[in-house]
């Protein structure tokens, strides 16, 4: 199996500290809303303790143990993805099955030099890792060359 880039994990870790911040934000309004209507003052030791737990959770572990545990491998026939923060699955799709693949960058993925690949076919969907600009753009090349060498009447 292939495993991740060394550039998700600092990716990740920035797109969840942006996430973390706009968190702030809205504890920072539900803390003036406490202060306004005269609400108990426990609950700012809630919304302090949930931004550590966030902070704890989405920002610092889980880009780690994503990037241990996820990884994928293209075979002649099939494409096999293993990823997960809390559950761990395992998704196989016959490449010969695809009807579409998605590239896809944006501001931040481009900063790290990755993008995004999503396979589709008739019942399911596998969501890429992060992977590199180069090594997408190779993925989707591939799996665009099998499928269309594959001549059916299905």
């Amino acid at each position: 199996m292939i495993e991740l880039n060394a550039r998700v994990r600092p990716y990740m870790t920035v797109k969840a500290l942006l996430i973390w911040v706009t968190s702030i934000l809205i504890f920072t309004i539900a803390g003036i809303a406490v202060y306004f209507f005269s609400w108990p003052v426990w609950l700012y030791y809630i919304f302090i303790d949930l931004l550590l737990l966030e902070l704890a959770g989405f920002v610092i572990l889980r880009p780690w143990i994503y990037t241990k545990v996820t990884s994928y491998e293209l075979f002649e026939d099939r494409i096999v993805v293993r990823q997960g923060f809390f559950t761990v699955k395992t998704q196989m799709i016959p490449i010969k099955r695809a009807q579409g693949v998605e590239f896809k960058t944006g501001p931040l993925s481009r900063k790290y030099d990755l993008a995004a690949v999503s396979i589709k076919t008739a019942g399911i969907g596998i969501d890429m890792p992060p992977l590199q600009i180069d090594e997408a753009r190779g993925l989707k090349s591939d799996i665009i060359d099998i499928v269309k060498e594959e001549s059916t009447d299905v």
